[in-house]
């Protein structure tokens, strides 16, 4: 609101002074009464005027976009940092690294996505973690997609397994 008030006090003194400028042309002389504008002034006039409440039409709605994209992006993180503390608590997800990561797009009211990533032992876990997931999201905001991004990786045999299985 600062920046479209600032806009209009600018408004204000340009048209004041390309009034004051009009009048003082080479051609005036020191007549006493008040000397009628050339046609072509007018004009002039009312197409700067109209080009700079152009400007400050954009930037307000330029400025508008930028808080709600702001504002989106807070709640988008905020959102992730609950999954995330949901995860930690989960007793089923002990010791497997999962990710949750909010993405919101740029345009108006899009959906917010979360994007689930990271390694599980099992396809089943898999499948557990993206229900345990979508469930805390719709929770705690309805409408959210959640995104499969995590890889199936078995865990590996540890050296000192293999060297007892041996012997």
């Amino acid at each position: 609101m600062r920046i479209a008030s600032g806009l209009a006090v600018t408004v204000a003194l340009i048209a004041t002074f390309s009034r004051v400028g009009c009048a003082q042309g080479p051609d005036s002389t020191g007549s006493s009464g008040p000397r009628a504008l050339p046609p072509g002034s007018v004009v002039a006039t009312i197409l700067t005027l109209g080009l700079i409440a152009l400007v400050v039409l954009a930037v307000i709605v330029i400025a508008r976009w930028v808080a709600m994209r702001r504002t989106r992006i807070t709640e988008a993180l905020i959102l992730q940092s609950q999954l995330s503390d949901a995860v930690a608590r989960e007793a089923l997800l002990q010791g497997v690294r999962i990710s949750p990561r909010a993405r919101v797009s740029g345009w108006g009211k899009s959906d917010l996505t979360i994007e689930v990533a990271g390694d599980v032992p099992s396809p089943e876990l898999r499948e557990k973690v993206m229900r345990f997931v979508g469930a805390e999201a719709w929770r705690l905001r309805p409408g959210v997609k959640t995104v499969d991004h995590l890889f199936i990786v078995p865990p590996r045999a540890r050296p000192s397994d293999s060297l007892a299985s041996r012997g």
